[in-house]
């Protein structure tokens, strides 16, 4: 089985083919539903990867999606923590963490949650069997100097932006890399701040605030860059030669971040650069509601698993607390 990405009359769709090429209807006909009410195109993705296991698990059963039942998708709960991914058989070491587990059950779940509403299947599954119990995992707070480290050990002036840009503003990787060289403020003498509008962020808009010290590097990385291209439209794009002008994309990003690390020795993903940059405000003393705004986020309680005070600002808070009481 494989996973395609295709483009019809200037539509990007992703479908998913059976092992002689042809559609899988019921995957395709949800994929399609999920893209015409405005699902990200890294969510259509991870739907399309985590029912093709799923598809993959039904035919090595000989089961009917039509038919899954109670002890069908407990059997797939069984299946995925005894397998992982094809390609990492080779050299895995343990099974998948139930966080991936409950991410893959959540893209059948809302197969099946779209299959009922087209009256295609009954009422078979529940949700509370798409969900098993996550240990709650800590993000790595990156300190500046580990992250001046990093970015000076970067080789290319794009890779250095993009970094310096989701270490100081908190953007999810696909929203900076989503970022189109018409967004970018111009720089203003005498401001400290300038704002990118209305970005794509997980299929919807919002705005990404940076440091006026950034917009200006950035500005400057576009002119040297041939940013007046006018058949460039992104603002990180490929530098190579077959490929120069397109979107960087978010394998490419990774590649860049895992290889410079394993040279440094350290450890860290672009959910701890978002991390970190929301931690930080809160331990400034930036208003909560204020970070929920900046930070793309629809209530306060996501907010509160993005913040992972250090050890100095928790001992802080607490050393004056009871410098007060005493």
């Amino acid at each position: 089985m494989q996973v395609q990405k295709v483009n019809k009359g200037g539509i990007t769709h992703w479908v998913l083919l059976d092992d002689d090429m042809h559609l899988i209807r019921p995957v395709c006909e949800f994929l399609e539903f999920q893209r015409k009410i405005d699902r990200a195109d890294n969510t259509l993705r991870a739907y399309a990867t985590d029912l093709k296991i799923y598809w993959e698990f039904l035919a090595k059963g000989s089961y009917s999606y039509d038919k899954a039942s109670v002890s069908v998708i407990a059997d797939f709960v069984d299946y995925l923590r005894r397998r992982t991914r094809e390609e990492e058989i080779l050299y895995a070491t343990s099974s998948r963490t139930n966080r991936s587990i409950n991410r893959i059950l959540g893209s059948v779940h809302r197969f099946y949650c779209y299959e009922q509403m087209s009256g295609v299947c009954g009422n078979q599954t529940k949700k509370s069997i798409f969900k098993l119990k996550e240990s709650a995992g800590m993000a790595r707070i990156v300190p500046p100097e580990q992250m001046r480290r990093f970015v000076g050990a970067l080789s290319r002036p794009r890779d250095r932006m993009l970094f310096e840009l989701l270490y100081q503003t908190g953007a999810r990787i696909q929203e900076a890399l989503d970022l189109e060289i018409s967004m970018l403020p111009k720089p203003e003498a005498g401001k400290t701040a300038g704002v990118f509008r209305q970005i794509c962020s997980k299929g919807k808009r919002r705005d990404l605030y940076a440091p006026m010290s950034l917009i200006c590097a950035l500005n400057a990385f576009v002119s040297s860059t041939g940013g007046n291209d006018r058949d460039r439209r992104y603002l990180f794009v490929v530098e190579k030669a077959n490929y120069a002008g397109q979107q960087l994309t978010y394998h490419a990003a990774y590649d860049i971040m895992r290889r410079t690390q394993e040279q440094l020795g350290m450890e860290f993903g672009f959910r701890d650069l978002r991390h970190t940059f929301c931690t930080t405000l809160i331990e400034s003393g930036v208003d909560v509601s204020v970070v929920q705004q900046v930070m793309g986020q629809a209530n306060l309680y996501t907010i509160k698993r993005y913040v992972h005070m250090s050890d100095n600002c928790l001992m802080k808070h607490m050393s004056d607390y009871w410098a007060d009481r005493e």
